[in-house]
């Protein structure tokens, strides 16, 4: 006998309406996103842009949230809908049995020791060793590196990365994350008024939004940042940035995992994590009215979300035009979070007011990224679960307890490996991590939510015309443009390596000459 069509639980008050502080209530899983994503996206990455493009690369950011949003919101409006996660959908694709499950948990997973390695720890190992006074050396020549430097900056990250790992097991993070909450609340509504009262161009920002227009190096970033900028492609800088503001597909399967503990729709038929989505769905007016009704939540989430993701990058975008852009200043190397403390703190103001701005914006950035860093270890563990599950679903038994466990190990040990074996600044090492895993993966998800979509969801509930032309146009941006930066990223790998093997022949020629030479003579 077939299985009766799952209805849609009942509404709760707050879904049937309300204003909307009372909706505040759907605020959860995204605020985890929003947290996470402070850290290394705004903070760094959008004033960096800032810096290097001026106002010209605000259609970027903007067009990088949006887009992101888009693809999240369809994530979660699916499942909201089918209880399912799009990933088991995606296991049912045309060919061999969830290849396409495969490829994106590979190449989601892979990245994470990166970003929770020599990324974000060693990000926050760099600034910790400016707080306490220790300064790398300056007049090194180029490729050269100050060891002492280094070796401190390695003991913070591991240090941070032991801290990250024993709060996530012992499982304190609701805890820490108010305390977190306030103090980059503080942080950002101080950034907020900085960038109010820092008299930005409207009419560029409103241009660089609105006009799309080719990235270009200009010719002071060769001349004082020859190492970052000298032979590389802008496209790369672009794409760099696509990657991180707003997270990725890394974060993205772990958040839609979350909301299996909110309940939302049809995920609200069982409390069990485990029990698998239902086969058909209830097709009576009432039913798919009361679908319709429970997209509300995720709408609510997700939108409030990115609403901050947008702001606060717009906010560093500006502040990164006014103040690094136009003194010809580029956040690199050891300095990606220091040169952001002018923002606040301005040389006109008094003592006691610099003291206080300064705390304000070390402390703000140091639990930014502290917790940004903790968060990540969660979201992660949910990012394994649901991908291992969907491409082996003998695995839907295993508790979270355990795939938390594989998730630290993995990210935790991989993400010391890099710390001490890669002594490249974090914004090189996260690059290859943020072109994949942070986007083109997001553009390949929103070309397969359009097939989740009209295959696993009734007819009546299906995207609106508006929705999945917004999807269409966000994975072709977000598959086309990290596509161009992939090539031309590894089109300066091959180059840089050919160009390192001719230096060692003519280095290996001049030698045996040297040495025939010296033969001849005796």
């Amino acid at each position: 006998m077939s299985e009766k069509p799952a209805e849609y639980p009942a509404l709760p008050e707050a879904v049937k309406g309300g204003s909307f502080f009372r909706h505040m209530a759907f605020f959860g899983p995204g605020a985890i996103i929003a947290c996470v994503t402070i850290g290394s996206g705004e903070t760094v990455f959008a004033s960096r842009g800032g810096a290097v493009f001026g106002y010209a690369i605000a259609w970027v950011f903007i067009m990088s949230a949006i887009f992101k949003g888009v693809q999240v919101y369809s994530g979660a409006r699916f499942m909201t809908l089918t209880g399912r996660h799009p990933l088991e959908s995606w296991a049912e694709l045309p060919g061999p049995r969830a290849w396409f499950v495969w490829l994106l948990a590979f190449m989601s997973i892979v990245w994470m020791p990166f970003w929770l390695g020599g990324g974000l720890p060693k990000m926050l190992g760099d600034f910790t060793n400016w707080i306490v006074g220790i300064h790398a050396a300056e007049g090194l020549a180029e490729g050269e590196i100050d060891r002492n430097f280094l070796l401190a900056s390695r003991l913070w990250a591991t240090g941070f990365i032991v801290v990250g790992l024993t709060f996530t097991w012992f499982q304190s993070y609701r805890i820490f994350e108010k305390v977190q909450t306030g103090i980059v609340a503080l942080l950002l509504f101080c950034m907020l008024v900085a960038a109010a009262f820092s008299n930005p161009d409207l009419l560029a920002l409103i241009r660089g939004t609105f006009v799309p227009t080719k990235p270009e190096f200009e010719p002071w970033l060769m001349e004082k940042y020859p190492k970052d900028f000298l032979g590389k492609f802008p496209w790369v800088e672009v794409v760099l940035y696509i990657g991180v503001i707003g997270g990725g597909t890394q974060d993205y399967f772990g958040y839609l995992g979350l909301l299996r503990a909110k309940l939302w729709g049809m995920l609200g038929r069982s409390k069990d994590i485990s029990a698998p989505g239902p086969g058909a769905i209830g097709e009576s007016a009432e039913n798919l009215e009361r679908g319709r009704r429970w997209l509300l939540p995720a709408k609510f989430d997700v939108g409030i979300s990115f609403t901050a993701v947008l702001i606060f990058t717009a906010c560093f975008l500006i502040l990164g035009a006014v103040y690094l852009h136009a003194k010809e200043k580029v956040p690199t190397g050891t300095e990606l979070l220091t040169m952001q403390a002018g923002y606040l703190v301005q040389a006109d103001h008094p003592a006691m007011v610099r003291m206080l701005l300064g705390f304000i914006y070390k402390t703000g950035i140091f639990f930014a990224f502290l917790g940004t860093i903790w968060g990540a270890y969660e979201l992660y563990t949910w990012t394994m679960r649901e991908c291992l599950v969907a491409a082996m679903p003998r695995l839907r038994g295993v508790s979270i307890k355990k795939f938390r466990l594989a998730t630290m190990l993995w990210c935790g040990i991989g993400g010391l490996v890099i710390i001490w074996t890669f002594t490249k600044d974090p914004k090189v090492i996260v690059t290859p991590a943020a072109l994949i895993g942070s986007s083109l993966t997001c553009g390949l998800w929103c070309f397969a939510i359009l097939w989740s979509d009209k295959v696993h969801v009734p007819k009546a509930l299906r995207m609106g015309v508006l929705l999945r032309a917004l999807i269409v146009v966000a994975g072709l941006a977000l598959t086309v443009v990290p596509a161009i930066g992939i090539y031309q990223y590894v089109q300066k790998q091959l180059a840089d390596e050919t160009k390192q093997v001719e230096s060692d022949v003519d280095g290996g020629a001049d030698e045996a000459r040297a040495a025939g030479e010296a033969s001849v003579d005796e």
